[in-house]
């Protein structure tokens, strides 16, 4: 076997030396038959005639050999790849062509394709990804919540579906003990976790069951980055300690550099720490930033599991009808905790990459049919000679491969730079810490577009280069230079072409119409020359409430005196982010809902000015005041949909309300509204207006706040200055989240925006190469009938007719192409639906409008080869007739 293999191998690469050899082997049998029959008595010339007959031919007995070391194939095909490479090279202009067009296709799609394999598709760093199942609670009225903790609980302990349960909550704390103080974030989770999600640390050790009780001294596991930054990568960081919120946390260990989540993670501490320093946790009704993370048993399907805990939540609604009625629970894989929202821009984007690679291909096969135009007489030989047509059609596949492999090296050359720009514009949330970059899942995906181009763009030209029509392309002595056949394989994928280009040409103006109605949207407040930026107080100092006030009192005073200020405020949020707090209110004299079914708005704590700086209009009443403190009536201001559905048809103002729902031992705090205010867009301006309340923040202070600043110039060159004044109060309290409110305007829409910019660019690419096609096929055309058209001048044509016969074809590879794009976007559309704000998906202005440039487009086109038509000499014309 080894010496077959050898032989192979050398029939491959030594072809002349094993050539050589079996040469002389058979000629050293040949000449032993001879002797042979030379000793038994026969003449040299009849033994000789013998041997040749019992031989056979001599090109036929090595042919024979060939054959039967078993790699003619290779060898046919390494002929028809040097074949293919010296034609290639005959013809730089036809090459350069096709490998430009094919760099853009696949180097397009091998972009696109990084980042949702990095986003959409790449294994998490888990064991078993597919068995981990991420649990909210959910309600009619609000949608997905966080799950109460004492609830949490009740399921670890009940859930027979589950192998395991662990709790993920995200935390923040304030480091500070080296260098400027920073704000970071963690999650706060079940000390089996890290054992749960097969985890192992980098360095150190997991948590202990122990150290999730209360009392228990923190500790806390570094991100890898973290301890990069901060430690220097020294394995000894762990045993040392840091402190986090003025406390001390010992470092046991550092989780691995693939560990993410779908938020920034810098440290991980036990839930049971977290949960100590929040009491109200443990209260069945408090719902804060907990989701649950559990582990499928063996042969448990996601089916029998969310059964099994819809029965549980019906079970817990009633033994705890106050504060669980109408809660469900939702499951979901944890792949889409990580790229739920985006994954369907992803593939929209993936899809539209695709389409420009189809386009790409059709603009190629056009090449090669109007290349195996000029190359008939050829194909006519080599068939007259007894090529077969296949033999045919495997050397024009061998030439499509070698374009498709050259253009992918093109292709995935453009991609590798062109990555990290498409990474810049994706928004950190929605890349959840997924590594988009060159890899070999890429790799393999680029490698089947080059053969799935090869396909698309080669098969077609091969076919009709292997049915050519001998006799008459003999005949002909060459000067033939097309066929029916090939002239509507042309129109054909010219009009594709058209129909690929609409499709997508639809889908950006589908995505710029919804852009521009987003924009148009009312957002309730004006965020011009307003920088925002948060401070989070977390430290015992401040944990009685005169502290805060005095805290946030001092804020707004020396901001406030900053020069350029106009006004400052403070709130615990601001619009168009999903940090809110949300509670249920009772509402005096109105009878008691349903539990599960008392309004439930979102609530803000704001100081005074907060609706004048953030630009919110006062409809009714009064802004809060300085006498709104602490010790004075409970006061509040709602939006205008608290008005409408609460009070409708009565003046808010004067009214009251109270938080939660009444109990019996307790008596009610009423709070009176003192003002109403236009509703803004919290949650997106995509998002409907919610129920909103504002408090004063003196009446119920936060540790955690918003300062808005609004000033007369750029804002952001007075962050320094609200920096050091901050600093001036505490130097340990770190500034974070800065960013202008125009900046936060473009993040809520950003995933809009990548999504057309990149959608726009692929359209605008397959509508230059459509154009491209379109402008080929008709010049072409017109480079076959410059004699029928010369003739039909000299016989009196008018330049008129001739103009009408060339723009004809365009008209009508244009009309096909509009139709059949149409019918498709009619249909593909509908599938950006979730994508689209305010506008159909098969919006007819939209359709109508990208018809009328694409038929504008193929005119254009049409326009230099009609120039050329007339130019046509009809004396020329006749003299070669």
């Amino acid at each position: 076997m080894w010496a077959d293999l050898r032989l192979r191998f050398l029939s491959l690469f030594r072809r002349k030396t094993v050539e050589s050899q079996m040469d002389d082997e058979l000629r050293f049998h040949m000449d032993r038959q001879l002797e042979k029959y030379i000793q038994s008595g026969m003449e040299r010339d009849a033994a000789l005639r013998r041997v040749r007959l019992e031989f056979g031919g001599w090109e036929q007995v090595r042919e024979e050999c060939r054959d039967a070391r078993g790699v003619a194939l290779v060898e046919t095909l390494a002929q028809d790849l040097r074949y293919g490479w010296r034609t290639l090279r005959r013809s730089p202009g036809f090459t350069t062509a096709a490998l430009f067009t094919l760099a853009l296709g696949i180097g397009a799609n091998t972009s696109i394709f990084s980042v949702v394999y990095g986003v959409v598709l790449r294994p998490l760093p888990f064991r078993d990804p597919a068995r981990l199942i991420v649990m909210n609670e959910t309600t009619p009225r609000v949608g997905d919540v966080s799950v109460s903790y004492p609830n949490f609980q009740d399921w670890r302990a009940q859930s027979r579906s589950f192998a395991e349960m662990s709790q993920v909550a995200g935390v923040h704390f304030n480091m500070s003990g080296s260098g400027q103080p920073e704000n970071i974030s963690g999650l706060a989770v079940s000390t089996n976790f890290l054992s749960m999600m097969g985890v192992r640390p980098l360095a150190g050790r997991d948590f202990r069951p122990e150290e999730e009780k209360a009392g228990t001294a923190p500790v806390v596991l570094l991100s890898y980055s973290l301890w990069q930054s901060h430690f220097g990568a020294d394995l000894g960081a762990v045993g040392r300690t840091i402190r986090l919120d003025s406390r001390a946390y010992t470092i046991i260990g550092v989780l691995p550099p693939e560990f993410r989540w779908s938020e920034r993670c810098d440290v991980l501490e036990p839930a049971g720490v977290w949960a100590t320093n929040n009491g109200s946790v443990s209260e069945r009704g408090e719902r804060g930033e907990m989701v649950v993370v559990g582990r499928l048993g063996e042969g448990i399907s996601p089916v029998q599991a969310r059964a099994e805990m819809t029965g549980l939540a019906a079970r817990l609604e009633r033994a705890y009808p106050e504060v669980n009625a109408q809660f469900g629970i939702r499951l979901q894989p944890l792949r889409e905790l990580f790229s739920g929202d985006a994954r369907p821009s992803m593939l929209l984007l993936l899809g539209a990459a695709l389409f420009v690679l189809l386009v790409a291909c059709a603009n190629v096969a056009n090449l090669f049919l109007m290349r195996g135009a000029v190359r008939a007489r050829e194909m006519a030989l080599r068939i007259a000679i007894g090529a077969s047509s296949g033999r045919i059609v495997r050397q024009m596949l061998t030439e499509s491969f070698l374009v498709a492999v050259l253009g992918g090296l093109a292709g995935v050359s453009l991609a590798m730079a062109g990555i990290p720009v498409i990474a810049r514009l994706i928004p950190p949330e929605t890349l959840a810490g997924a590594n988009v970059e060159m890899n070999g899942a890429v790799l393999v995906f680029s490698f089947g577009l080059v053969v799935l181009s090869m396909f698309v763009f080669g098969l077609a030209p091969a076919l009709s280069s292997a049915r050519g029509e001998v006799q008459s392309e003999l005949k002909e002595g060459g000067k033939t230079t097309g066929s029916g056949g090939r002239n509507r394989w042309r129109g054909l994928l010219a009009a594709s072409e058209v129909a690929l280009a609409l499709v997508l040409l639809v889908g950006a103006g589908l995505m710029m119409k919804s852009l521009y109605r987003l924009l148009s949207v009312d957002s309730g407040f004006r965020g011009d020359h307003v920088v925002k930026l948060e401070i989070n107080l977390r430290t015992e100092r401040y944990q009685k409430d005169p502290a805060l006030i005095a805290f946030w009192q001092q804020v707004l005073a020396h901001v406030g005196e900053l020069p350029g200020v106009e006004s400052a405020a403070l709130g615990t949020s601001v619009p168009l982010t999903e940090d809110h707090w949300r509670t249920d209110i009772t509402v005096e004299g109105m009878p008691l809902p349903e539990p599960g079914s008392f309004p439930h708005p979102d609530m803000h704590l704001v100081s005074p000015s907060y609706v004048k700086t953030l630009g919110i209009r006062l409809l009714r009443g009064r802004d809060f005041l300085e006498q709104d403190r602490e010790n004075a009536q409970r006061v509040a201001m709602v939006n205008a949909s608290v008005a409408e559905r609460l009070f409708p048809g009565v003046d808010p103002v004067g009214k009251r309300f109270a938080f939660g729902r009444p109990r019996p031992d307790r008596a009610q705090e009423w709070v009176t509204i003192v003002g109403v205010v236009a509703d803004t867009r919290l949650y997106g301006l995509a998002n409907p207006a919610r129920l909103e309340v504002y408090l004063p923040f003196r009446q119920k202070p936060s540790d955690a706040m918003t300062v808005l600043v609004k000033s007369k110039q750029e804002p952001a060159a007075l962050v320094a200055a609200i920096r050091r004044a901050v600093a001036s109060i505490d130097k340990d309290q770190p500034v974070f989240g800065v960013a202008t409110m125009e900046e936060v305007v473009n993040a809520s829409i950003s995933t809009s925006r990548v999504t057309l910019t990149l959608l726009g660019l692929f359209s605008g690419l397959a509508l230059v190469l459509a154009a491209i096609g379109i402008y080929g096929v008709v010049s072409y055309s017109v480079a076959q009938r410059a004699k029928e058209i010369g003739i039909r001048l000299a016989l009196g044509a008018e330049r008129g007719s001739v103009l009408r016969l060339v723009f004809a074809q365009g008209a009508r590879i244009a009309g096909a192409g509009i139709v059949v794009g149409s019918a498709a976007s009619l249909w593909l559309t509908r599938l950006m639906t979730k994508l689209l704000f305010g506008v159909s998906a098969v919006d007819p202005p939209t359709f109508a409008a990208v018809a009328f440039v694409l038929a504008a487009i193929t005119m254009l086109a049409c326009y230099v080869p009609a120039r050329r038509a007339l130019r046509v000499d009809p004396l020329i014309a006749l003299r070669h007739e």
